[in-house]
């Protein structure tokens, strides 16, 4: 009975951690990497804590760098914050709930592989049949997300990459307080009101949202 629970384990796709921080790197295919505008690659760094409902992503480079999106679920705040020459606060009640991390179920397994020289698992869902898929890869050793590729028909021909996600760094630990405190000088009442929010940071493709 171990054995077989642990075969079963074996085959079913991993799941996200709900609390963790780690760098997450994004990489848009479609845009012209020879020009310097838009950027084709975000590095992020992300403090993750589903259980106590709160996240922050610190964008480190490309689009948006130098802000940090920091979404407290708990509180029904976020807060995005500029720094550089011109700094700024601004703040938004929000009411929805914080999304889950959700791997497909309906993933499939295929061939493993490697990735910077680490065996990985792949697993693969068909989004949309024919017009949408995901490729996922997985640590071999410890399970954990390593990197997603998402594809797209191109003219009705065949599928192209669109995105890639990589999550770099992985530390599964309990984010610190600190770690969702707003940068000095700003807190709550000296950050400016908005209306309307922010749009969702995808992290790894839809399965990872903040």
């Amino acid at each position: 009975m171990p054995f077989l629970l642990l075969l079963l384990g074996a085959l079913a796709v991993p799941q996200f951690p709900t609390q963790f921080v780690a760098t997450v790197e994004t990489t848009a295919h479609l845009v012209d990497k020879s020009k310097t505008y838009p950027p084709w690659l975000r590095r992020v760094r992300l403090a993750y804590d589903f259980v106590n409902k709160r996240a922050r992503a610190s964008i480190l480079a490309g689009y948006d760098a130098g802000k940090n999106y920091t979404r407290r679920y708990d509180e029904k705040h976020e807060y995005v914050v500029r720094g550089g020459e011109f700094p700024d606060c601004q703040r938004c009640y929000m009411g929805e709930p914080m999304p889950p991390p959700q791997l497909p179920r309906d993933a499939r397994r295929e061939t493993d592989a490697l990735i910077d020289g680490r065996p990985v698992e792949h697993w693969v869902v068909d989004n949309h049949p024919a017009v949408e898929r995901s490729h996922l890869y997985f640590d071999a050793a410890s399970r954990l997300p390593r990197r997603l590729v998402n594809e797209m028909l191109e003219s009705g021909e065949h599928l192209i990459p669109i995105m890639t996600y990589d999550i770099l760094d992985l530390e599964l630990v309990v984010p610190a307080d600190l770690a969702f405190a707003l940068d000095p000088p700003w807190h709550h009442d000296n950050c400016t009101r908005r209306a309307g929010g922010w749009p969702y940071l995808h992290l790894f493709h839809h399965y990872l949202m903040i």
